[in-house]
């Protein structure tokens, strides 16, 4: 057993409620309710507290079983079967199951068996455990990116008779500015926007291609030799299409957390942190 516990006995009658809806849901076994608000009244008049209750039809047959949940160090008695014996007969419940963390005494074992009632034992698994710390593959996660990169690399624009050119790789003619008759900085963008759609809306891929575009107003490009005024330059570029896609595996893990061991039925599963219960036996299939 582990020497700390990440659970208390709330946690461990929510846990054997999950169990047996997960285990049971094949079978047609529904829980009908556990914990402090599962209160049955008797033929009696006593009200009994039931840890985790369910109901499985067979046929038009309503069959219930009242199952008892015992975080405790010690192992259960039979005094606890017993008790969970009378509690059925008044309530009329047909099956019995009790569910301990530290296993059952010899003559609690022999009695459970006189009496019908199952024994089960769910603990945490512990460095004792040959399970402990086991990991088990439970899938693959297959993950497929389908990426098209789409882009118009500009390569150049031509001023009058000034041309000046760019790294298309990094986009550094969309960094690029005049000046209006203030002095003022004016950026190209939204012409080599436009040249950008429409080299793409032509989808003609590398072939190099050059438009004309007009300024809205006069503007100045400093140059060696003075100074160039500006109403009409070319835009000079190609179009890429590349394909970014690509395929990713994972293999899906998780981690042997509660081991339980149904002594009659001499069957064993094991349950993880996210939920998963599988048999032990090679032969049964996940659950």
């Amino acid at each position: 057993m582990s020497k700390t516990s990440e659970i208390n006995w709330q946690d461990y009658e929510a846990i054997t409620k999950y169990v047996y809806e997960s285990l049971g849901s094949q079978y047609g076994i529904k829980v009908l309710g556990y914990g402090n608000t599962c209160k049955l009244r008797g033929k009696s008049g006593v009200l009994h507290q039931i840890d985790v209750l369910t109901e499985q039809l067979d046929g038009t047959k309503s069959m219930r079983t009242a199952i008892e949940c015992k975080y405790c160090k010690e192992k259960a008695n039979k005094d606890i079967v017993m008790k969970l014996s009378e509690t059925m007969l008044d309530l009329g419940i047909e099956k019995g199951i009790i569910v301990c963390k530290s296993g059952f005494t010899k003559d609690t074992v022999l009695y459970a068996e006189h009496k019908g009632i199952k024994l089960v034992k769910l603990w945490e698994a512990g460095e004792s455990d040959v399970d402990y710390k086991k990991e088990i593959e439970f899938g693959t996660l297959d993950i497929r990116l389908n990426i098209t990169r789409t882009r118009a690399n500009i390569t150049s624009i031509t001023f009058v008779d000034k041309t000046i050119h760019f790294d298309p790789l990094i986009g550094a003619a969309y960094l690029f500015n005049l000046r209006d008759a203030c002095g003022r900085e004016v950026n190209l963008k939204p012409y080599l926007l436009k040249f950008a759609s429409e080299v793409t809306k032509r989808r003609e891929v590398l072939k190099n291609i050059t438009l004309d575009y007009s300024t809205d107003r006069k503007l100045f490009l400093d140059v060696e030799n003075g100074v160039l005024a500006i109403e009409k330059f070319s835009v000079t570029g190609f179009l890429t299409i590349d394909d970014l896609s690509t395929k990713k595996y994972f293999t899906l893990t998780d981690q042997v957390w509660m081991i339980m061991e149904e002594l009659f039925d001499k069957r064993r599963f094991s349950l993880s942190k996210s939920g998963l219960i599988w048999s032990d036996r090679e032969n049964d299939n996940n659950i």
